[in-house]
């Protein structure tokens, strides 16, 4: 069974790289082919075979032939490179440029983060000054009061209170 699958594959391969659209079985590739957008890889390999996603986890060296046949495709369509090692060297420079911008975003976010986290800690401080102050103005028979009425409003608002006591 594996060496039909094998064969199937291969097959599939070849007929994506003969470049006749009338041959190709898949209806959709046919349809990428005549917009000139098909590229060789492993789903596409998959499909025109007529099997299932991840047929080719057991046949590396059907995925090693796809890999090599894809960069001669690249290297056949794009005048600025000779040879298979220019694509993946161009291919190389654009992920690390795109390494550094989201290495950009992340220290950015970060950075933004962080003074949201302080401004936070400023708030709740000022918000446990007012808290404090409200409650030394109120009579010492009213702050227990006050204080259930606050915890049992929201249970989740408990704070655990430093007042200063009355001289």
């Amino acid at each position: 069974m594996s060496q039909i699958t094998k064969n199937k594959l291969i097959k599939a391969l070849e007929r994506l790289l003969d470049g006749d659209v009338t041959k190709l079985a898949s209806k959709e590739l046919r349809n990428k082919a005549r917009k000139g957008k098909l590229k060789i890889n492993n789903s596409n390999v998959e499909k025109e075979a007529g099997l299932s996603a991840g047929a080719l986890r057991r046949h590396d060296d059907v995925v090693l032939m796809i890999k090599n046949k894809s960069l001669e495709v690249q290297v056949a369509q794009d005048e600025t490179t000779d040879s298979p090692i220019d694509v993946l060297q161009k291919e190389i420079k654009s992920l690390k440029g795109e390494r550094a911008q989201a290495n950009k975003k992340k220290k950015e976010y970060y950075d933004e983060a962080q003074s949201h986290k302080e401004a936070l800690a400023i708030q709740a401080a000022t918000h446990i000054k007012v808290v404090q102050e409200l409650m030394d103005m109120l009579h010492e028979s009213q702050r227990e009061k006050a204080m259930d009425k606050i915890v049992s409003s929201r249970p989740d608002n408990i704070i655990a209170p430093q007042f200063r006591k009355p001289k």
